[in-house]
């Protein structure tokens, strides 16, 4: 009578293995794709972070070397540039070979970029301070010497009246708006924010003296006038005094004529970086007349 009893509970012994051996399983599969899980996140974020720095070494090497052979001085410093970038490069590879606490070797990983920005930046303003300083802007503006007395020239034959003011001695000076907004000179086109342009008003007795307008006219290389003609950055238009031609200018500004010598200086500036480089056409006509003429060059 006690044998089916017994058999009865070693039937439900089995199902109670049973159970619990499927409930091990699973709890031991899931802990298993956590633990998988896991490890591809840290793999993945570890390696979008190597390729983050590689990629930005890259680009500053790309970004300098567009500087390359225009003077001695500057091929020292991108040598310079390009052995701390490849030193850079080592000092990743060695890293990721060394470290094995993953969530380290992200953090160190996070400052190399970092540093590599810094570096960048710092390469940059040292070119852009060599850039400013080059002999070799003296030997383009020395070519352009002939331009700018043709433009002399043409000026010499349109004044048609002794009161027109004239102009000489241009220095233009092209600067970038820093972080704390103050202005600093710069030779690279992409860095500028701002154009100033100074010269002196020849004496005239002819003239009536007073106010007189000063009308900034910059065109960029491709031939296009600097400005706004709906006025909306101090700019417009104007028609040239004995031509009838109508035509922008970038800059309005206010002279107060005493007959005089005298120092003038009326600038242009954009909030957005919009120049580009290449040869730029100063004019300045004061009472729509063309008053001096001159160029500039942005790298």
């Amino acid at each position: 009578m006690n044998e089916p009893k017994s058999s009865g509970s070693k039937g439900r012994f089995i199902w109670i293995l049973l159970i619990i051996s499927v409930i091990a399983n699973i709890w031991q599969w899931r802990s298993n794709v956590s633990t998988v899980e896991s490890y591809q996140i840290k793999t993945d974020s570890l390696i979008t972070a190597r390729v983050d720095v590689e990629k930005e070494l890259d680009a500053t090497s790309e970004e300098l070397n567009k500087y390359k052979g225009i003077n001695d001085r500057l091929d020292s410093l991108l040598l310079e540039a390009n052995n701390d970038i490849e030193e850079q490069k080592l000092r990743i590879e060695k890293l990721t070979r060394s470290e094995r606490n993953a969530r380290t070797l992200n953090v160190k990983l996070q400052k190399e970029l970092v540093d590599a920005r810094k570096m960048r930046d710092q390469y940059l303003e040292k070119i852009d301070e060599l850039l400013v300083e080059n002999e070799s802007l003296k030997k383009e503006k020395e070519d352009l010497t002939s331009t700018v007395e043709a433009l002399s020239k043409n000026l010499e034959t349109t004044v048609t009246t002794a009161s027109v003011l004239k102009g000489e001695y241009v220095k233009v000076t092209a600067l970038k708006k820093k972080s704390s907004g103050k202005f600093r000179a710069t030779a690279m086109a992409r860095r500028t924010n701002k154009m100033d342009v100074c010269f002196t008003v020849l004496e005239n007795t002819f003239a009536e003296p007073g106010e007189k307008r000063v009308y900034l006219r910059i065109v960029e290389p491709g031939g296009k006038t600097l400005g706004d003609k709906a006025g909306a950055t101090n700019s417009g238009s104007f028609t040239v005094t004995g031509t009838g031609q109508e035509i922008l200018y970038s800059s309005l500004g206010t002279l107060n004529y005493d007959n005089t010598r005298q120092d003038y200086c009326i600038a242009y500036e954009e909030d957005e970086r919009i120049f580009t480089s290449g040869t730029y056409l100063i004019e300045v006509y004061i009472n729509e007349s063309l008053s001096v003429a001159a160029s500039s060059v942005l790298k």
